[in-house]
C-alpha cells in the first residue's frame, strides 16, 4: 500500500479536477446530476490530498531512518594514525632493496 499511495493520490486528484470541470459544465446547463459530480469531486479531492500527504510523511520517515541505519558514526570511527602509517610507510612498509642492480633482474 505504501508504494501505491503516490499513484492513487495523483489519480484521485486528476479525477477530482475532471469531475469539477464536469460540475461546471452541467451546472451551466442546469442539469440535476451536477450536484453528484461536485460531491464525488470533493470526496476524491479530499482522499487524494490525504494520500499524497501520507506518502510524503512516509518519505520523510524513511529519509530520517536511512541516516540512522546506514550512516552511524560508530561505523566510521577510524584511527587517523593507523591510516597514515599504512598509507605512508609505517611499521609494515615494504623495504626497498638499494643494493639491486639491473643485472639481478635479467
Amino acid at each position: 500500500m505504501k508504494k501505491s499511495r503516490l499513484y492513487v493520490g495523483i489519480s484521485l486528484m486528476v479525477q477530482a479536477f475532471s469531475f469539477t470541470i464536469m460540475f461546471i459544465i452541467l451546472c451551466a446547463k442546469k442539469k440535476s446530476i451536477a450536484g453528484a459530480f461536485l460531491a464525488v469531486a470533493a470526496m476524491a479531492g479530499t482522499v487524494g490530498t490525504y494520500m499524497l500527504w501520507q506518502y510524503r510523511e512516509d518519505e520523510k520517515a524513511f529519509e530520517a531512518s536511512f541516516g540512522e541505519d546506514f550512516l552511524d558514526d560508530e561505523d566510521f570511527d577510524f584511527d587517523e594514525d593507523a591510516i597514515h602509517a599504512d598509507l605512508f610507510g609505517g611499521d609494515d612498509a615494504v623495504q626497498k632493496d638499494t643494493d639491486a642492480s639491473e643485472a639481478d633482474f635479467q
